[in-house]
């Protein structure tokens, strides 16, 4: 049986559109699909849940009726409640409702740098990172792996006034943005990011075992620090199928979603 994970600081939920029940719903279900409740283990009381994201009993209860009316958990009375195996659940794919929840499933990865330095801007990255002032900008190219297998390809772009101040090689496979907010003295608010279908050219071909000209999802990401300042543009080709544009926000203190727009674009 596994033991409790520790409480994280990104857990507490807010009051807003989503119910809080079925807030409290998404995490536990993605905990289980990303590993950290495996099949056959069992789920932390409700007197832990209560604290961990700071809820009533009731929303506890309601969103575990809601998991397991899909298939994820069962009860067993006197003793609590059990993760079930995978071919028993009815969604699989893990959602994410604001920047900060994307920070803690980065953590779940880990990423390997294969190439990093200046190369010319361009007319692209200009229009991102709102920098037609810079002739060169830093480049960091490597590939994201989830439980030991590569998941995407990635380039990061950053400005030369916010990548001269980071030294690159202190970088570790852990996410960037926190060491970037670290490192560089910053605070990330705000990104915008599209999906949409791409080809998989030679080099993400190799290093996501497919074969070139093979469909991929395109995620194209920009992030803003408080003076709304771009400081990093991500392009990143992933194996799967889920074209979407999010944007989200981090609120001082909480944080929320602002908008969302679905809907396949043109080139993913």
């Amino acid at each position: 049986m596994s033991a409790p994970k520790p409480q994280n600081p990104f857990s507490k939920l807010t009051q807003g559109p989503l119910a809080l029940y079925y807030q409290v719903a998404a995490r536990l279900r993605n905990e289980i699909i990303m590993g950290t409740w495996p099949p056959g283990s069992q789920l932390p009381t409700e007197d832990k849940i209560v604290q961990e994201y700071g809820v009533s009993r009731q929303t506890v209860r309601k969103a575990k009726e809601m998991l397991t009316g899909e298939g994820f958990i069962h009860s067993i009375k006197g003793s609590g409640c059990y993760v079930k195996e995978p071919d028993t659940w009815k969604t699989m794919s893990p959602t994410v409702d604001n920047l900060n929840d994307i920070f803690h499933y980065g953590t779940r990865m880990s990423f390997k740098i294969h190439e990093f330095g200046m190369v010319s801007n361009s007319k692209e990255i200009q229009h991102k990172l709102n920098n037609p002032e810079d002739r060169f900008v830093f480049q960091i190219k490597g590939v994201r792996h989830f439980q030991g297998q590569p998941i995407s390809c990635v380039v990061y772009y950053l400005p030369f006034r916010f990548g001269s101040r980071i030294p690159l090689e202190s970088l570790d496979e852990n996410p960037f943005i926190p060491q970037f907010e670290k490192l560089a003295g910053i605070q990330v608010t705000e990104g915008i990011q599209t999906i949409s279908l791409s080809r998989a050219d030679r080099d993400v071909a190799e290093n996501l075992g497919l074969k070139k000209g093979a469909p991929v999802l395109l995620v194209e990401a920009v992030y803003f620090d408080t003076a709304h300042r771009p400081i990093e543009y991500i392009m990143s080709r992933y194996r799967s199928e889920l074209p979407y544009a999010i944007r989200i926000k981090r609120n001082s203190g909480s944080s929320a979603l602002l908008t969302a727009a679905g809907g396949p674009h043109g080139a993913d």
